[in-house]
C-alpha cells in the first residue's frame, strides 16, 4: 500500500456542495470526467471505483471517495510497466493485491 501513490482530486466543500446525495455525488463525478462507472464498492465511510473511458476497455482508473470529508481521491498503482489503463476483469485481484477495499472502508489515512 505504500507504493500507491495517492492524489486528492475533488472536494465538495470546494464547490459548496454538501453530502446530500452522495450517490448522485458519485454518478455526477463519473461524468464530469467522461468515464461510465466500470466498479463501485460502497462502504459506510467511502466507496471504491472502476472509472472507465466508454469503449476502451484498458482504461481503468481506481479513485476512493471519502464521506467524511466529501472527497474524491485517485489511485495510481505501481504495477511494472502500467501507468493506469486497466481492465475491469483485473479489479478484484488489484483491489486485493494492494489493499483497496479496506482502505475505502476507512478512508481514515487519506485525510493525512
Amino acid at each position: 500500500m505504500d507504493k500507491v501513490k495517492i492524489e486528492d482530486v475533488l472536494r465538495l466543500q470546494d464547490f459548496g456542495l454538501e453530502r446530500l446525495d452522495e450517490d448522485r455525488v458519485i454518478v455526477g463525478f463519473a461524468a464530469r470526467a467522461e468515464a461510465r462507472i466500470a466498479r463501485w464498492l460502497d462502504f459506510a465511510k467511502g466507496a471504491l471505483l472502476l472509472l472507465m473511458v466508454p469503449g476502451d476497455p484498458e482504461s481503468g482508473c481506481f479513485y476512493i471517495y471519502d464521506r467524511g470529508r466529501g472527497a474524491f481521491y485517485s489511485l495510481s498503482l505501481p504495477v511494472e510497466g502500467r501507468y493506469g489503463g486497466f481492465r475491469e476483469g483485473e479489479f478484484e485481484a488489484l483491489a486485493q493485491t494492494f489493499g483497496l477495499a479496506e482502505l475505502a472502508r476507512d478512508p481514515q489515512p487519506l485525510r493525512a
